[in-house]
């Protein structure tokens, strides 16, 4: 079967927190959840392609002629709740090409009987989708019933019907994401090197924060091999030429028998290739630091989320404050840079927690900072509280997955799109800051991403903001 995949612009995100300013500036990176699912069709003999439209900054118009050229029967597009009218306006393309449309990514686990509503949406998958767009396509082709396909979501006379999801239990067995189907040579990061990609090592996450949406593929922490993980990581350096890695596990330190074996082989190989990753300050140690830097970490991103400990407590972090800077000091000792990220306008957040939060970004003094404006997402414990505070009426997600509202979801703390610009601006413009960074500057690649960065700043705008 001819098969197309494609990761559309998001269309009426309006819940964005991400300053509008810097978001335009940080880059594009590899979508490795549809790679590794083209991956496996390929492997099974389809005819597979996959449309970018972000990193190829498609429009409409382009996109169609780009399906209509490529003539498949089956189109595959993922989604998250926030960015689903652009899932939604890609399924409306890709229905007028003429293709059976399959939907996947977070939302489906979310909303399946709101997604699976529109006459365009012909398939949903819930979980991890590789196997399971590969037993729809085979059920197709052969006629098969749908009932016994792990992850599936489907229409059946007039009645949606939802599979249990699915979840692939050994990662070894995956081929390596489907990079050649990829446009590597417009994937970069401002605060990477470039060529840059993506790579995960484990999937999944054990921990419970507060705000964190938990989809059916985060409750069992699965890792691929040490062997397996080097092995790509090689591929991707003599493919493509990559320079820098950035790992999108949850926490890749989670079991250190797992670093520490990635590290080894790292060093067995002689593999020359920076890498980076987000982990938790509660999961690295200085002798573990000192390893990661040895076999190339160049970056490790850690969630402290709040400088206050009621909020933090709320949050349900599971981290000290004292912790953070015990880490920060031994990250900083082992040559890693340190990338922290902080959440403004936490449910029950004051001015003086704010503050509090701002003076621990600046006494941690991270080489990069992340100041977030705080969403409710659904199905989490901040959207209960949320809706519990009568930030808006109903199921906001659900209205919003089905149209029936485009407003923004109000913040907790008024203020709060002010205090984040007031964050960065505090963090950033420092003169200390800006001395360090310039002695960092080594090239005039290197210069035009700070320059662009700093640009960031200077025109700082919330998408939406009033400020």
């Amino acid at each position: 079967m001819r098969v197309l995949l494609i990761r559309y612009h998001d269309r009426g995100n309006v819940n964005t927190r991400l300053p509008a300013s810097l978001n335009k500036r940080q880059g594009v990176l590899p979508p490795l959840g549809i790679a590794y699912i083209a991956a496996v069709l390929e492997k099974a003999g389809h005819e597979v392609g996959i449309i970018d439209a972000i990193a190829l900054n498609l429009t409409k118009e382009e996109l169609t002629e780009r399906i209509l050229e490529f003539d498949p029967t089956l189109v595959g597009v993922t989604s998250m709740t926030p960015s689903f009218p652009g899932g939604l306006e890609a399924a409306q393309i890709a229905k007028e090409c003429g293709a059976i449309v399959v939907i996947g990514g977070p939302h489906l686990a979310l909303y399946p009987q709101e997604t699976l509503s529109y006459p365009c949406i012909d398939y949903g998958v819930i979980g991890e989708g590789e196997y399971t767009l590969l037993e729809l396509i085979e059920a197709l082709e052969k006629k098969r019933p749908l009932l016994s396909i792990q992850g599936l979501v489907y229409k059946e006379n007039s009645k949606i019907h939802i599979n249990e999801a699915r979840i692939v239990k050994d990662l070894d067995k995956l081929p390596f994401p489907a990079f050649h189907l990829l446009p590597m040579k417009k994937y970069s990061s401002i605060i990477g090197l470039t060529p840059v990609t993506t790579m995960i090592s484990t999937r999944g996450c054990p921990y419970r924060c507060h705000f964190c949406v938990k989809t059916p593929s985060d409750k069992k922490y699965r890792m691929r091999s040490p062997s397996n993980v080097v092995e790509e990581m090689e591929y991707v350096v003599k493919n493509w030429g990559v320079r820098e890695i950035m790992f999108y596990d949850d926490v890749m330190t989670l079991k250190r028998d797992h670093i520490v074996g990635i590290c080894g082989e790292i060093l067995r190989h002689g593999l020359q290739v920076k890498w980076e990753t987000p982990t938790r300050v509660d999961h690295v140690d200085k002798e573990l630091l000192q390893l990661m830097h040895e076999a190339g970490c160049i970056r490790l991103r850690y969630g402290i989320e709040s400088g206050d400990p009621q909020i933090l407590e709320l949050m349900q972090k599971r981290i000290s404050l004292e912790r953070a800077k015990e880490v920060f000091r031994w990250t900083k000792e082992a040559n890693i840079e340190t990338f922290a990220y902080f959440m403004v306008g936490y449910a029950q957040e004051t001015q003086e927690t704010i503050k509090r939060t701002l003076s621990f970004a600046l006494e941690l003094n991270p080489d990069l900072v992340m100041f977030t404006a705080v969403t409710p997402l659904p199905a989490t414990p901040l959207y209960q509280m949320a809706k519990d505070g009568a930030l808006f009426q109903g199921d906001y997600w659900r209205d919003f997955t089905l149209r029936l509202r485009s407003d923004r979801i109000p913040y907790f703390f008024p203020e709060t799109e002010k205090w984040v610009k007031r964050s960065y601006r505090s963090f950033y413009l420092r003169p200390s800051y800006v001395l360090r960074s310039l002695g960092k500057i080594r090239c005039w690649n290197s210069f035009k991403k700070h320059l662009d960065a700093v640009m960031g700043i200077f025109l700082f705008e919330m998408k939406g903001s009033k400020h």
